[in-house]
């Protein structure tokens, strides 16, 4: 599969951009006491949700495996190739 910026990504539809921006989030983590259950103390970690009709004209849809290349200062999302 040629690179997203090769592909047509339905360019005239003004609604298709090469690059998105977000900004990290954070979700709070519940950390219990083992004999009680009652809530120790919570932990924040972060968070990045890619949400949009936008990922569909990107070739990634609902329900596919995707790979993520972690890399200093950048991810890589790629799908995963079948067989």
């Amino acid at each position: 599969m040629p690179p997203f910026n090769q592909r047509d990504c339905n360019v005239n539809s003004g609604s298709s951009k090469a690059q998105r921006r977000y900004k990290v989030g954070y979700i709070s983590r519940c950390h219990p006491d083992r004999s009680t259950g009652m809530t120790r103390y919570y932990n924040q970690h972060p968070s990045l949700h890619l949400k949009g009709n936008w990922l569909e004209k990107a070739g990634f849809t609902t329900g596919q495996a995707v790979n993520i290349t972690v890399e200093r200062g950048q991810l890589i999302i790629r799908l995963v190739e079948n067989g």
